[in-house]
C-alpha cells in the first residue's frame, strides 16, 4: 500500500467532524486557487494555511451545536419530568417560586407546611438536593434550577 493510500484511507474513515469538513473545504479552496493561478506551489500553501483555521472553526461550530442539542434534551426531559408530578409534587415546586428562588432552608420548608412525601419524593427522583448555605450554618433545600424555571412558567401562566 502506497502512502498515499494510506493518507486517502485515513482521509475518509476519518470520524473527526472538524478534520472532515476542513479536508473538504481545504480542498476546494486549494483546487479552486490552483485552476484560477495554474500554480500548484501556491495552491498547497493556500490549502496547508486553510485546512487548520476550518478545522477550528469547525469543531468550535460542532461543539456549540451538541452543546444546544444537550441542553435542548435536558429542557425537555425537565418539562416531561414537571408533566409528570403529583399535585402534592407540584405544589413542592409552586413553593419555591412564591419563595422566590430555587433554594429555601429547612426551617422554611417546615414552616410552609409542605407535604414531607412530596419532598422525599423529589429528592428521590432527583430533583430536590439538599445543600448548605454559604456561611455553613444552615442546611437548605435546592431545587432543580431548570424545574424551577418550568414551575415559575407554570406559574406565570396562571396569573
Amino acid at each position: 500500500m502506497s502512502t498515499w493510500d494510506k493518507w486517502a484511507e485515513r482521509i475518509y474513515s476519518e470520524s473527526d467532524f472538524g478534520r472532515g469538513v476542513a479536508t473538504s473545504i481545504a480542498g476546494a479552496i486549494g483546487l479552486a486557487v490552483y485552476l484560477f493561478t495554474a500554480d500548484w506551489v501556491v495552491a498547497a500553501f493556500v490549502t496547508i494555511i486553510v485546512f487548520p483555521v476550518v478545522r477550528i472553526l469547525a469543531s468550535a461550530l460542532q461543539r456549540k451545536a451538541e452543546n444546544a442539542a444537550t441542553r435542548r434534551k435536558h429542557e425537555l426531559e425537565v418539562r416531561g419530568s414537571y408533566e409528570r408530578l403529583s399535585d402534592e409534587e407540584r405544589a413542592v415546586v409552586a413553593a419555591f417560586v412564591a419563595e422566590g428562588g430555587s433554594v429555601i432552608t429547612w426551617d422554611r420548608i417546615n414552616k410552609l407546611n409542605l407535604p414531607h412525601s412530596a419532598v422525599e419524593s423529589l429528592v428521590q427522583r432527583e430533583l430536590l438536593f439538599t445543600s448548605v448555605t454559604a456561611d455553613g450554618m444552615r442546611e437548605t433545600f435546592v431545587l432543580d434550577e431548570q424545574l424551577f424555571g418550568v414551575g415559575l412558567e407554570h406559574s406565570d401562566a396562571r396569573t
